[in-house]
C-alpha cells in the first residue's frame, strides 16, 4: 500500500522508490493555475549515531509561498511528482539544478500573464532571482513610465533644483572618483595640517557661534570623555604619542633640542 503523495513524473502511477538511492528531484504543481516548484529531497539523514528516515513521504517543498498555497486551497489541488532518482548527495544536487534551468524556473512566466510561472525564488539552493535593478533598461523604461514623472508641474520642480543648475556642483558630481586618488586625499590633508597651523586660522576657528553655544561645548566634552574611557581609544592614542615621541616626531624634535642645551 502506497503510504506517500508522489506519483512517478508524466505517468500518473504511484511512485516506487529505489532503496538504493540517495534521493529525487521533484516537481509540485498547482493544479487551479499551473503554477509549479522543482526541487530535490533526499531518503536518508545521517547522523554520528546512526541513520534517519527523512520525512519525503509527507514532504509538500521547502518553498514558503507554495506551502501557504497548500494550506489555503487545500492539499488535493496539488500533484506530488518524482521526476527522477540519484545515488549520492552530488548527483542529487547537480541535478536539482539542471531541471531548474531546464524549466528556467526563475524567469518563465504564466501564459498570458507577468506572474512567475515557479514558485522557485533561487535555483542551486542559493542562486536567486535577480531583483529589479536600475541598470536594466526594461526597469529603466518601467521606472520612467510611473504617474508622478508624467506630472508637468513634478517634471518641472525636479529640473529646477539650483544644486542642480550649479555648474560647479555638477562637475564636482561628475568628478567622484577624485575621493580615490590617493594624491588628491594626500594634498587635502597637506592643506588642513597647513590651515591648522596657521594661529589666525585657528583664533576664527575657536570664535564661531557654535563654539560659543553651552550645549555644543556640553556635547562635545561628554564626547571627549567617553572616547577617553574606551580603553582601545586609550590605547590608540598612547601609541599615537608614542610614535611622535620619537627623535623623528613632533615631541621627539623638542626633546633632542632640550637635551642638546
Amino acid at each position: 500500500m502506497v503510504d506517500h503523495h508522489w506519483l512517478r513524473f508524466g505517468s500518473g502511477k504511484a511512485f516506487v522508490p529505489d532503496s538504493d538511492k540517495f534521493g529525487f528531484v521533484y516537481i509540485i504543481t498547482n493544479l487551479r493555475n499551473g503554477k509549479a516548484y522543482i526541487g530535490c529531497k533526499q531518503y536518508i539523514f545521517y547522523t554520528r549515531l546512526r541513520e534517519k528516515e527523512s520525512d519525503w513521504r509527507t514532504y509538500t517543498g521547502s518553498s514558503k509561498l507554495l506551502n501557504e498555497d497548500i494550506e489555503k486551497i487545500g492539499k488535493k489541488h496539488f500533484k506530488f511528482e518524482a521526476i527522477a532518482e540519484y545515488k549520492n548527495k552530488r548527483s542529487l544536487r547537480y541535478y536539482e539544478l539542471y531541471y531548474q534551468m531546464k524549466y528556467n524556473v526563475l524567469a518563465a512566466t504564466l501564459e498570458g500573464s507577468e506572474e512567475h510561472a515557479y514558485y522557485n525564488s533561487r535555483v542551486g539552493g542559493k542562486f536567486y532571482r535577480p531583483v529589479e535593478s536600475y541598470q536594466d533598461p526594461e526597469y529603466r523604461k518601467k521606472l520612467s513610465e510611473r504617474e508622478f514623472y508624467q506630472d508637468p508641474e513634478y517634471r518641472k520642480k525636479l529640473s529646477e533644483r539650483e544644486f542642480y543648475q550649479d555648474p560647479e556642483y555638477r562637475k564636482k558630481l561628475s568628478e567622484r572618483e577624485f575621493y580615490q586618488d590617493p594624491e588628491w586625499r594626500k594634498k587635502q590633508s597637506e592643506n588642513a595640517k597647513k590651515h591648522f597651523s596657521d594661529p589666525e586660522a585657528r583664533k576664527k576657528l575657536g570664535e564661531r557661534e557654535f563654539y560659543q553655544d553651552p550645549e555644543y561645548r556640553k556635547k562635545q566634552s561628554e564626547n571627549s570623555k567617553k572616547q577617553f574611557s574606551d580603553p582601545e581609544q586609550r590605547k590608540l592614542r598612547s601609541e599615537s604619542v608614542k610614535k611622535q615621541s620619537r627623535v623623528g616626531g613632533k615631541f621627539g624634535k623638542k626633546r633632542k633640542k632640550n637635551a642638546e642645551r
